[in-house]
């Protein structure tokens, strides 16, 4: 049986949050708190929730920027994204939540690690490398990782990119970019991606979202925020961390994304998932559901009855 999805808005960080939830409180497992990718939105998270519902209760806001939750002119750089999240787990009065991240919303899982370790259980990431990692593979050209991510210099045009891809042509790269990175042809839910592009309409529909790029790339320019970040990551993640990468991510080596866990400041678990590509929830969710299951298992073993 699936799981019902609720929804509410929820006041964080001084913004409005449009947050889904699903699934029953168990108090021998924590609290899910789920943060999506680029260009996804909570309901990336859907599948997931609909299997573990049973499980534990998620919770999948929509970031800042996205959707339905408020699109603010500014706040898009790492620091105000990880804060986000904090005021999140406050607002929904999680108790120590796993935090479970794909994509962009990884890079802020493991920056928000750095920062806010004793407000989580353990971290997990989904397809992300850890960015210091990225930033120097991306640097020193390793692996190809350079090129393997050529949108990043195309957003930061002002503008054009949130104006082409919210014609009617750009929805359809769009939704190739998805189904493009897919292991084997087929896999990937299509009904759902059409429902995530489907909600870019308009260039303000996709400006928060480019200008999580356009911040990160700020934050490596200028010397005074690239220190602060560097000051972050000085400080080790305090959790466990599970990194699961599906093996035929093509614009994320699988080479480089292994070296995360000597930026995180800890070792961590690599949960490696063959014939499987970037978007893993939406390509493979019960393979998906059984790497969380596992971890929620292992941190339930751990964690004291009440």
């Amino acid at each position: 049986m699936q799981a019902a999805i609720d929804f509410s808005k929820v006041q964080a960080n001084g913004r409005r949050f449009f947050v889904a939830s699903a699934g029953v409180a168990d108090s021998t497992r924590p609290a899910v708190l789920c943060v999506h990718g680029f260009p996804e939105g909570w309901m990336s998270w859907r599948p997931l929730m609909e299997r573990l519902g049973a499980a534990a209760r998620f919770h999948a806001p929509d970031l800042r920027g996205y959707g339905l939750s408020e699109r603010p002119a500014d706040g898009y750089d790492v620091f105000t994204l990880t804060d986000d999240l904090k005021a999140l787990i406050d607002a929904l009065q999680l108790d120590r939540p796993l935090l479970l991240t794909h994509d962009w919303g990884g890079a802020l899982g493991w920056i928000f690690a750095h920062r806010y370790s004793p407000f989580i259980s353990q971290l997990v990431v989904i397809n992300c490398t850890h960015p210091r990692t990225l930033v120097r593979a991306v640097l020193t050209f390793e692996d190809f990782q350079t090129l393997r991510i050529p949108w990043v210099p195309f957003f930061q045009i002002p503008r054009l990119p949130e104006y082409l891809l919210t014609t009617r042509l750009g929805r359809q790269l769009l939704s190739f970019s998805f189904t493009l990175r897919e292991a084997q042809r087929g896999r990937m839910d299509r009904a759902l991606v059409d429902e995530i592009v489907a909600r870019f309409q308009k260039p303000e529909d996709l400006r928060g979202p480019i200008e999580y790029y356009r911040q990160m790339v700020y934050t490596q320019l200028f010397a005074a925020r690239r220190s602060r970040l560097e000051e972050v990551y000085a400080k080790p993640i305090e959790v466990p961390i599970t990194l699961i990468w599906g093996l035929r991510d093509r614009a994320l080596s699988a080479q480089v994304a292994q070296k995360s866990f000597g930026d995180a400041g800890r070792q961590g678990e690599w949960r490696p998932l063959p014939e499987v590509g970037h978007f893993v929830g939406l390509e493979a969710p019960d393979k998906l559901a059984a790497e969380v299951l596992r971890v929620m298992d292992g941190d339930r073993n751990q964690r004291p009855q009440r």
